[in-house]
């Protein structure tokens, strides 16, 4: 069993961190690598749940200890560190305690104590390892059965983000869109950008256009090479075909090599048309768009991002931010946007206290007093209160908040083989040569379409 959940865990771990950097839901929200030492629990500790009938409950008042295992960085130790305190002082007789660390290692130690039956009550998990854990057995509780609200999720984020074979599993505890085009609303009002419109990719070159030949040094969009890559193509290929990059169960490629044409042909002509401001220019400030020049003089009016970038993006400029959505193509199937939740909370299902574990569980998710301490540490506002109590907080904006409602609309789930690092690089790679026009978009398309046959043959065969 052991050897069976351990095989993927090189491509889960890479595709995992590729999907989190894609979705960054706000502070904290990531797949972060931290140096933090983990407050491991004793060894006896863990194997009490050996000992213990499970499925059963101990009786009101009597003394439950839980353990808690996440990752994250700093920020969510503290914030979960609180959150177990002020649960402890409502209920003297539960005690939680707390294992947490970086991410590197924690895959594999989840999986190892979940096979050998050490694993402890509340786990968070990441939703790509669903079919990893359910699908060899069923460690993870129905939380549908145990006493946590549900309804509190934002509409169909359970199903998205936490559910295996129809059964509900994980808890999210975070909530994004993997693009979202943030606009200069100064900049819209003296170029003519209509912020009621949702634009198709050729109204957006032909409004570039004919910005930059008003005035050269301006530009209507500014890109780097990871945004070309997983917030421009990849986005348009799913606006076509409706579908992830890649099929998860046959490891074939839901697009065609006229489609991924189609896809660079775009990125040729949003450079040809001066829509997108030279890449080399671009480059000087790759992965922190929000420092570019352009953008903080108003010399650019659109940056396509994640709905988790919404707080740097208001911070960079002094004109008030508006969002609107990502152009699509003609008859798009999707938006072309990934809405959901990266991670949550699992309760063991070999737990001896499941009814305990998910009082906890409903307390950090539901309570407010919860909600208020842990911030966007945790997470970005899954449940439909939690963007209230922290827009009221002042710890989030009306900005972020449409951001993740503007995703939403006509998005779609992706899949962990899409995520694939080798698969990003290839595409990455291929865009950048067809911007310096050492290939064309066709001649692209198709190495495109060859390089990924032979990962996945690879990939399939392993």
């Amino acid at each position: 069993m052991k050897k069976q959940l351990m095989k993927r865990a090189a491509l889960v771990m890479a595709a995992s961190m590729a999907a989190v950097s894609l979705m960054g839901c706000g502070s904290g929200a990531g797949n972060e690598k931290t140096d933090t030492t983990a407050a491991e629990s004793s060894t006896a500790a863990a194997g009490a749940n050996d000992s213990t009938a499970a499925g059963t409950t101990e009786a009101s008042g009597e003394s439950v200890t839980l353990r808690f295992s996440w990752w994250g960085s700093d920020s969510r130790h503290q914030a979960l560190l609180a959150v177990i305190e002020a649960y402890e002082k409502k209920n003297p007789n539960v005690s939680v305690e707390a294992e947490y660390q970086g991410y590197d290692g924690y895959y594999e130690k989840i999986m190892t104590t979940l096979s050998s039956n050490t694993a402890p009550d509340i786990i968070q998990l990441s939703k790509e390892w669903l079919p990893d854990i359910q699908g060899a057995k069923h460690y993870l509780a129905d939380l549908s059965t145990l006493p946590v609200d549900l309804s509190t999720l934002k509409d169909n984020l359970l199903e998205i983000s936490g559910t295996y074979r129809g059964e509900p599993n994980i808890f999210p505890c975070t909530v994004g869109g993997s693009t979202i085009v943030y606009v200069n609303t100064d900049f819209a009002e003296q170029y003519g950008v209509d912020l009621t419109k949702k634009y198709t990719w050729d109204e957006i070159k032909e409004l570039g256009k004919s910005i930059h030949e008003k005035d050269s040094d301006v530009y209507l969009m500014t890109a780097d090479a990871d945004m070309l890559n997983r917030l421009y193509v990849q986005p348009y290929l799913a606006q076509i075909t409706g579908k992830p990059l890649v099929d998860e169960e046959t490891y074939t490629m839901n697009f065609t090599e006229a489609d991924a044409a189609a896809a660079f042909r775009n990125i040729e002509e949003l450079y040809s048309t001066n829509t997108i401001e030279p890449f080399g220019e671009a480059a000087a400030f790759a992965g922190q768009a929000d420092q570019n020049m352009k953008w903080i003089n108003g010399k650019v009016g659109m940056i396509v991002d994640y709905t988790g970038s919404a707080p740097k993006y208001i911070a960079s400029i002094d004109s008030p931010l508006e969002v609107i959505p990502l152009p699509v193509i003609e008859n798009a199937k999707t938006s072309g946007s990934i809405y959901g939740g990266d991670r949550g909370f699992a309760i063991n299902d070999n737990s001896a206290n499941k009814e305990e574990a998910a009082k906890f569980l409903d307390f950090l998710m539901n309570d407010q007093e919860s909600i208020k301490i842990c911030k966007t540490d945790v997470g970005y506002c899954p449940t439909k209160q939690s963007d209230d109590i922290l827009i009221a907080e002042g710890v989030i904006s009306e900005v972020q908040k449409k951001a993740v409602e503007v995703s939403a609309e006509n998005s779609y789930t992706n899949n962990m083989i899409s995520g694939n690092t080798e698969l990003e690089v290839v595409r990455k790679d291929l865009i950048q040569e067809v911007i310096y026009g050492d290939i064309t978009p066709e001649e692209a398309a198709k190495e495109l379409v060859e390089q990924y046959q032979e990962i996945l043959d690879e990939l399939k065969t392993n």
